[in-house]
């Protein structure tokens, strides 16, 4: 059967009973990218829009969306026939518009970004500089003619009356004369578009120029994604019914976009007014609270004083769009750049608040502290985010899964793995964030444990997003690292650089100790009557540390051992960290062993903290957690080389930048010890001893190169460095008690515990017979009961079932209550691994 455009679906139901029609679907796109009314550009993302889906008129898509969902298997190419057609519509109305020979290289430049659009709309994100069409060694104009072409030919001379010679001439040979011109005429059309950046490139700074046109494309790619996604959601701005004609249609092109967002997802200007004095009530509820438990009056003082000074700093600089906080850990920059966001959005320049971390358990804190503190929804947005974000709404619909994907929430607390891919997308659907990222004011938190050969190309993108996007970005941190390398163009304003108000903690270098004589030192440490927490370098240094100090405290029968590494489930590091918190609460002696993952965001104090030697922002970072609240007389935080065995320094696994090894090293000479009040003097000279070494600006060349189409250049550009590849082995084992949201989710799937769980994971056919939102809950659910090893690890404890994603413990007996999968044996550790 061919079906005629008029018949075809985009998909079986739009809303319960409700057919979805291809035609509305193409017409929404279509206005949420362009106007056939504006100029060229216009004209061609409104027909790009337009095409994006005609292979969905083909015969065999038809046939295979119409099945129900659970006779569907592999899904039909249909992003082919859309990226043809337009290149066809590109060439035709290039041949026919009398424009300049500067203006068409242009066109060519967004023609070409467009057909890569929709030819990756469903998948990765290509390159664009290809020497032939994308479609040309696996596609041919044959394939075009069981769509209903002449359905498409009509609806899109509807709009654009110079189609009208293209349009009447659709058949086989016509489209393989055209096709054979199209591919011949390839290479100057990628030479027409490339003058056409290089003359962009020379109109001002390099770098700056290169991450604008690279914003710039990857805009076009959201503009399609997210009017594909939103109207398939049920979000988009107006309902195009079949046979309204463009005079009846909202001119509102890419502001059609905004329109959805009215509303839905933002804070209005007078109750970011109201929620800010909310705020400022509960800072001072909170500080009685602190006082009363022995805080330093002066400290919480400090914290209040250092938030209003932020917010006086900041309505001086209101159309500013780069911002710096550097406080002391400790000091309450959470509710410090909570209230500057507020104001922002009180004034009327941005319309929600982004919150970035480096890790989810700094997320997740903060993200309770800011609902605590302002009452507003926060959309958590991490690889776990599907199953807690499902908690208060166990049947969200795809409007409420699109609308976290794509940032339209009043407050988001996402990471950095997630916001790098909002700016350095590797597939179409991570552009959706960009929707978000529009008049946001993003908070970054932590900055420094950005990777230096990521370092300078984020934050040039990230001044290209403010310029472009009108976001502000707010740095937060002890330990800011230099932005001059990345920020090229604008001045940042900083809120506030304030000096310990006294000194916290006292940082000693103690010389080199092995497990055994650091286990030793730690239990003198907890005989005198010291909470204490020891943070290694690797999982593999920490867990036999562990084992150590915990055969040496057997007769402290009031001990409180614990410990913490990313070698636990999320559930089990979950739980982990609540109890480590309640027996500090409750005046226990306490031991923690653990790797970096308590060093950061983590509103934990003690009284001494021994700390394998990291680079220096780390010992800063680390010394947060020591006397956090000036609760006590001054601190230790012991730094010390760590040998393994004696001899193996693990300190380069973790730390593999040389330069900043070494520059460590140079400033703890000239300060072997030093208090909280000299830290952000070591700091800057660290930094200002790393920038000499090595400015990073090879990275800055990636971003010209892809401005110039080689987009993987800069693909996946990972804030922590190259990525190392990890897989995942589910755990069948919890601890204590299910948190509510996994209760739920048990409940939801008809699975009584983990074990139950894997085996719905593997039986035939459930994952395909899942739709897309129902299978993301699920994996979520998994992820629960997952620890990420390496491929080495991974061999030896995982166990394949079928074709599935994920490996299954081989033996539960390996993975410890206390430890996790942290050491699987005393003498063999399996690898090197941090966090």
């Amino acid at each position: 059967m061919k079906y005629s455009l008029n018949e075809c679906i985009a998909r079986p139901k739009y809303e319960a009973g409700r057919v979805y029609p291809l035609t509305e679907h193409l017409l929404s796109v279509a206005w949420a990218m362009g106007d056939p009314g504006g100029d060229e550009s216009e004209k061609l993302r409104f027909l790009a829009g337009l095409l994006h889906d005609a292979g969905k008129a083909h015969n065999a898509w038809q046939d295979y969306i119409r099945l129900p969902a659970d006779k569907r298997r592999k899904g039909v190419p249909h992003a082919f026939a859309g990226a043809m057609l337009f290149a066809l519509t590109l060439d035709e109305l290039l041949s026919v518009w009398s424009i300049q020979r500067q203006e068409k290289g242009q066109l060519l430049h967004l023609g070409i970004q467009l057909i890569y659009s929709i030819y990756n709309h469903h998948g990765r994100i290509d390159d664009t500089c290809g020497d032939m069409p994308p479609w040309q060694a696996d596609f041919s104009p044959k394939e075009l003619l069981s769509c209903d072409l002449n359905g498409l030919c009509d609806l899109a001379r509807g709009y654009c009356g110079q189609l009208e010679s293209l349009c009447g001439n659709m058949n086989e040979d016509y489209l393989k004369k055209r096709f054979r011109n199209i591919s011949a005429s390839w290479v100057k059309w990628q030479n027409g578009a490339l003058g056409s950046v290089c003359r962009k490139q020379r109109s001002g700074n390099l770098y700056v120029q290169s991450a604008r046109l690279c914003l710039a494309n990857t805009m076009e790619n959201h503009r399609l994604i997210a009017g594909d996604r939103l109207h398939a959601a049920g979000l988009d701005a107006v309902s195009v019914k079949e046979g309204v004609g463009a005079e009846k249609v909202p001119l509102q092109c890419l502001q059609r976009l905004d329109d959805v967002t009215t509303g839905k997802g933002i804070i209005a200007p007078s109750r970011a007014a109201a929620i800010l004095e909310k705020l400022a009530e509960f800072c001072v509820r909170r500080r009685e609270q602190l006082a009363g438990s022995g805080a330093q009056v002066s400290l919480l003082e400090k914290r209040e004083d250092c938030r209003r000074t932020a917010l006086i700093n900041f309505k001086r600089a209101r159309d500013a769009r780069i911002f710096t906080l550097e406080l002391p850990t400790g000091y309450g920059k959470t509710l410090s750049s909570l209230s500057v966001a507020l104001e922002a959005i009180a004034g009327g320049s941005c319309r929600r608040i982004i919150y970035v971390a480096p890790y989810i358990s700094i997320l997740s804190q903060a993200a309770a502290e800011i609902v605590k503190a302002t009452g507003l929804e926060v959309a958590l947005h991490h690889h776990l985010s599907a199953l807690m974000n499902a908690l208060s709404e166990v049947e969200q619909d795809d409007e409420g899964n699109i609308a976290i994907e794509a940032w339209l929430a009043p407050v988001v607390a996402t990471t950095y793995n997630q916001f790098f891919r909002a700016l350095f997308p590797v597939r179409a659907q991570h552009t959706l964030r960009l929707l978000g990222l529009k008049d946001a004011f993003v908070i970054i938190d932590e900055p420094q444990g950005v990777a230096a050969t990521s370092w300078n190309p984020f934050l040039t993108f990230l001044e290209a997003a403010a310029a472009e996007l009108g976001c502000r970005i707010l740095f937060t941190t002890a330990t800011l690292p230099e932005l001059a390398g990345g920020i090229l163009e604008s001045a940042s304003v900083s809120l506030g650089r304030e000096e310990p108000l006294f000194n916290r903690y006292l940082v000693k270098l103690i010389g080199e100790l092995d497990e055994e004589s650091l286990a030793g030192e730690v239990e003198n440490a907890f005989r005198e009557g010291h909470t204490v927490a020891v943070i290694l370098n690797t999982i593999s240094d920490a867990a036999m540390v562990y084992n150590h100090v915990k055969k040496g405290l057997e007769s402290e029968t009031d001990a409180k051992l614990f410990f913490l590494s990313g070698r636990l489930t999320s559930l089990h590091k979950r739980r982990r960290i609540a109890e480590i918190k309640s027996a500090l609460e409750s005046k226990k002696r306490v031991v923690v062993v653990c790797t970096q993952v308590l060093e950061a965001g983590v509103d934990l104090s003690f009284r001494i903290v021994f700390r394998a030697l990291p680079v220096i922002p780390s010992v800063v970072q680390a010394a947060g957690r020591c006397n956090r609240h000036g609760e006590n007389e001054t601190g230790t935080v012991l730094l010390f080389k760590f040998r393994r065995g004696g001899t193996m320094e693990t300190r380069g696994f973790v730390y593999r930048d040389k330069d900043q090894r070494e520059v460590t090293d140079q400033c703890l000479v000239e300060y072997p010890g030093f208090e909280e009040s000299a830290s952000t003097t070591v700091v800057a000279e660290y930094y200002r001893k790393c920038f000499q070494r090595n400015t990073n600006q090879a990275f800055l060349q990636k971003i010209e190169e892809a401005a110039n189409g080689h987009w993987s250049a800069l693909a996946g550009i990972e804030p922590f460095g190259a990525e190392v590849f990890e897989y995942g082995v589910f755990v069948p084992l919890y601890f204590g008690d299910l948190p509510d949201f996994v209760a739920q989710a048990f409940e939801h799937f008809r699975v009584s515990g983990p074990e139950a769980l894997w085996n719905l994971y593997t039986s035939r056919g459930f994952l395909s017979s899942l739709g897309f939102n129902e299978r993301k809950r699920f994996m979520a659910l998994m992820y629960q009961f997952i620890v990420q090893v390496s491929e080495k690890a991974a061999a030896e404890i995982g166990e394949r079932v079928g074709d599935r994603m994920l490996l299954r413990l081989r033996y539960p007996s390996l993975y410890k209550e206390d430890t996790g999968l942290s050491l699987l044996s005393a003498d063999k550790p399996f690898d090197e691994q941090f966090i």
